[in-house]
């Protein structure tokens, strides 16, 4: 008799498992002003390695200032894609930067941190130092102020 009770369970269906779309989703977690920082910063280093100056550009705000070294200043997203097609043209292909810190004053945030710029095969060429004033424009964190200079 056991034997057909174990007979009789083991031909039983399986039970039905709920569909996936009945679990809650867990609510979206909002990225810290770093961490939507450091967003950015990847998204301009993919524009460069893509070559896309004019969406480097509107990385930045319409009133924005690019400082590099050894140049002058330059104001507006003409001259800061221009700036950048330049750095493309002298064979910068991509690179990393790194956030050491970020200190968020309301619509504001400063970054400072490290950066690296590399050919297309890799080699590294320039490195140094940079710190960016970050403004909320339209919802977003985009470059303000940008200065940089290299270690070398």
């Amino acid at each position: 008799m056991a034997t057909k009770k174990k007979a009789a369970a083991a031909k039983k269906p399986a039970a039905k498992k709920k569909p996936a779309a009945a679990k809650k989703a867990a609510p979206a977690k909002k990225l810290t002003t770093k961490d939507a920082i450091k967003a950015a910063n990847k998204t301009l280093m993919g524009l460069l390695a893509a070559g896309d100056t004019a969406g480097i550009a509107k990385l930045y705000t319409a009133k924005a200032m690019l400082l590099p070294q050894g140049v002058p200043g330059m104001k507006g997203a003409k001259n800061i894609a221009g700036y950048w097609a330049g750095a493309v043209a002298q064979g910068v292909a991509g690179g990393a930067l790194k956030t050491a810190e970020v200190d968020e004053l309301g619509s504001t945030a400063i970054e400072s941190g490290t950066y690296q710029l590399k050919t297309a095969d890799g080699t590294v060429c320039g490195a140094g130092k940079y710190v960016v004033v970050w403004k909320k424009e339209g919802g977003a964190w985009k470059l303000h102020r940008d200065i940089f200079n290299s270690d070398t």
